[in-house]
């Protein structure tokens, strides 16, 4: 067993506190480390959760296999990938933890098959059948996630094939996230059954909407789409759930945490730290990421302060129990 012991634990507020680490778990909590413990100093530092990014395209982004070494090296303990040709399932890059949806459920020509998803990052629906068969299918190669697609520049999918799709995610217990980004798309989305919405839109969305959001979810983005943070702000307050995503794969992204987005999140009203730690692994279904609860994972970050910046240049990190390289 080993301690890491001297700093504070940011539960959620940061407190002076110690960890004991057995293999890869948090196996207790105290004050301090017992006299003669083998310990981690650290004085001087934060310990948080290691971070979840809720929206990455690790195939868009380079090799999945170095990407994911790449995001865990920098803090991530887990990523939900919404956009990964069928051919690349399952995504199993350890030590990273990856939810994946699998290719974007989408029109005959629809997006993103005709701009950046020309290499297997759409699946073209025509009928009901197709679509319940085609969520089946991702199903049985592990998605937890699916994800349709709703871009107005482009073919839509047919209001009965996009809630065939959601009925049939449903069904087999599987969330449905959408791409919409504006109001008529986020208003096809919630009618075919989403829960999540991949972005938060562009468009501020009507009183209506905005009620039909509550207890949903929305992944943040803002920096990938220039969002202005009123969107998120309008969002969180109607009730919706927030967590961290950066897009990661898009323009202007790199692997790692996003000082930038958190710095956003929080200009929304949004604790940018329970987005992307506790909030994401609720979205993402694991539970034992995003705490620093005795029987968590020993997924966590020693940071200088909960600042955006120290964030995300941590100071050191530790997944699943091992100090990364």
């Amino acid at each position: 067993m080993l301690w890491i012991a001297g700093g504070q634990l940011a539960d959620p507020t940061p407190r002076p506190g110690a960890l004991c680490v057995d293999g890869e778990t948090i196996a207790a909590k105290a004050q301090a480390a017992p006299p003669g413990a083998s310990a981690i100093d650290a004085r001087g530092l934060i310990l948080v959760p290691a971070l979840i990014d809720a929206h990455v395209h690790l195939c868009v982004a380079g090799d999945p296999a170095i990407v994911s070494r790449e995001q865990a090296r920098r803090g991530l303990a887990a990523v939900l990938d919404l956009g990964a040709p069928e051919r690349m399932l399952p995504l199993q890059h350890p030590p990273l933890s990856i939810r994946f949806s699998g290719p974007l459920l989408t029109a005959p020509g629809g997006y993103p098959t005709r701009s950046w998803g020309t290499n297997g990052e759409g699946l073209e629906l025509t009928t009901a059948g197709e679509a319940r068969a085609a969520v089946r299918r991702l199903g049985q190669k592990g998605a937890r996630v699916v994800k349709l697609a709703f871009d107005p520049r482009f073919p839509l999918l047919e209001p009965q094939v996009a809630s065939a799709a959601a009925d049939e995610a449903h069904r087999l217990g599987l969330l449905v996230a959408a791409h919409a980004l504006d109001a008529g798309s986020v208003r096809q989305a919630l009618d075919a059954g989403a829960d999540v919405l991949a972005h938060t839109p562009r468009d501020p969305l009507p009183a209506d909407l905005l009620a039909r959001m509550k207890g949903r979810w929305v992944i943040s983005t803002l920096r990938a789409f220039s969002v202005p943070a009123e969107r998120l702000r309008d969002l969180h307050a109607a009730g919706a759930r927030v967590a961290y995503g950066t897009d990661l794969g898009n323009e202007n992204t790199a692997p790692g945490i996003d000082a930038g987005e958190l710095r956003v999140l929080a200009s929304a009203g949004v604790d940018p730290l329970a987005a992307a730690t506790s909030s994401a692994a609720a979205l993402l279904g694991l539970p034992r990421l995003g705490r620093l609860d005795v029987s968590a994972c020993a997924s966590l970050l020693a940071v200088r302060s909960l600042a955006p910046d120290d964030l995300a240049d941590p100071e050191w990190v530790m997944i699943d129990g091992r100090m990364a390289a």
